[in-house]
């Protein structure tokens, strides 16, 4: 109720400023506001690919006198609690335990969090707990409070690490992964870390390969926003916490459907920092059918929408989020809200249409066409950078089908996602995403 009545006062606030812009300028209020919308989205679009290019000079700089990075000297050594919430992964589970017991570091414990499977994963891990003496299972009770948050706020009075590392059940990560990323956790205010995530490469197709060409997005904007000392944000799988900071913020939040992302306000908002190492990867699967994808997006769409509307209120004092995280935390919420504009102004160009009423329509394909253009450079960059090495023009091309992928479904669900929170009777329920289980499978 109270995410429904902030999105109210928010739509009521954006009719008055329409009526205010529309007392003043004669013309399409709704275009207006999306000139300016996509002006902030190029300012920002400059402001992180000039962010990116002074790091890598900076990167070319070291290896041409042949330093080395410096975080590659650790003298942090904390416990780490690797843990997996996990139900119903009896596709998964074993590879994943597996592969995390092939982790190069002395000091960890791995958990595996049985959230009431009703598959074959209790006897696999039973099994595994033979095998590997130091794999601990938490088995939740049946009737217990639903979702990942509420399982690792079980598991976390049991954790006795300094820091927790939380991947999803189909995670691989290579044996070094603590040893790289650790070093990006170790400053006193910093509360969490985030690995990049990139897709299995034996997975084949189209929408395979468009989920990995978003990642590498992903990738892009975490590492400029980190470079710029702006709002990065936690993505689930790979991301490793300080326990000090998860009690400073009264751990995850049960009512969460995206425990990530609300994780991230949480932490930002109590003045805690996340960093994001490009150097430690965490492979997961991708999703191999549209339904899935959409399921699965419209969870993170709601997710992401209703975090900003929780703490939009911390998220815009001065007192707990620095200048540039406020104006970072900013334009990343329009990119939210663009969705939603470009759907209303549509409508009224088709009433408008239908009525008689003359129409801006030229405009309306300007700036539309603007909004693609400035995405697909975003997309051309960080395929560039994130991807495999391929030449521009193939990263160009690569670039045409990835922007109507992404605009494709993403536009949809953010849409769906407001009509849910502005009317539907309650907050939509957290579901896992299938696996198949497609990970390279580890042998003792």
């Amino acid at each position: 109720m109270r995410n429904r009545i902030v999105l109210v006062l928010l739509v009521v606030g954006v009719w008055m400023a329409l009526k205010a812009i529309d007392k003043f300028f004669t013309g399409p209020e709704v275009l207006f506001i999306l000139c300016g919308v996509l002006s902030m989205m190029i300012a920002h679009t400059i402001w992180l690919f000039s962010a990116q290019q002074r790091h890598h000079k900076k990167v070319l700089a070291r290896r041409s006198l042949g330093l080395t990075s410096p975080e590659a000297a650790q003298v942090w050594h904390p416990y780490v609690d690797v843990v997996i919430s996990a139900k119903n992964e009896s596709r998964v589970i074993e590879t994943t335990v597996r592969n995390l017991f092939q982790i190069n570091y002395d000091s960890y414990s791995v958990w595996v969090i049985d959230d009431c499977s009703t598959d074959k994963m209790p006897e696999i891990l039973k099994n595994l707990q033979v095998e590997f003496p130091r794999l601990q299972v938490l088995n939740r009770v049946p009737g217990s409070c639903p979702g990942k948050s509420a399982a690792l706020n079980e598991f976390l009075p049991l954790c006795k690490g300094e820091v927790i590392a939380v991947f999803d059940a189909d995670a691989n990560v290579d044996p070094e992964f603590l040893n790289i990323i650790l070093p990006s956790l170790e400053p006193a205010n910093v509360g969490a870390v985030q690995a990049q995530k990139k897709m299995y490469e034996n997975q084949k197709g189209l929408l395979v390969e468009c989920q990995a060409s978003e990642y590498a997005v992903d990738t892009y904007f975490q590492v400029s926003r980190d470079l710029i000392g702006g709002a990065v944000e936690l993505r689930g799988d790979g991301q490793l916490v300080k326990r000090q900071a998860l009690i400073d913020v009264g751990g995850w939040n049960n009512k969460a459907i995206t425990d990530d992302l609300d994780l991230s306000m949480r932490l930002l908002v109590s003045n805690w920092d996340i960093n994001f190492c490009p150097e430690a990867i965490v492979w997961e699967e991708a999703v191999t059918t549209f339904k899935a994808l959409i399921r699965q997006r419209r969870r993170w769409a709601e997710g992401s929408i209703r975090r900003y509307l929780d703490y939009i209120f911390p998220l815009n004092s001065p007192t707990r989020l620095s200048l540039v995280e406020r104006l970072d935390t900013l334009v990343f919420t329009v990119y939210f809200v663009v969705p939603a504009l470009m759907t209303l102004e549509i409508a009224s160009e088709v009433v408008h249409i239908a009525t008689g009423v003359p129409t801006y329509g030229k405009f309306l394909a300007l700036i539309v066409m603007a909004i693609f253009g400035i995405s697909q450079v975003n997309f051309l960059i960080a395929m560039r950078i994130y991807r495999a090495p391929m030449s521009f023009m193939k990263a160009l091309g690569r670039s045409f089908y990835v922007t109507a992928y992404v605009y494709g479904h993403w536009v949809p669900v953010i849409v769906v996602s407001f009509c849910q929170i502005l009317f539907g009777k309650q907050v939509s329920t957290w579901h896992r995403t299938e696996h198949a289980g497609v990970a390279p499978v580890i042998k003792a």
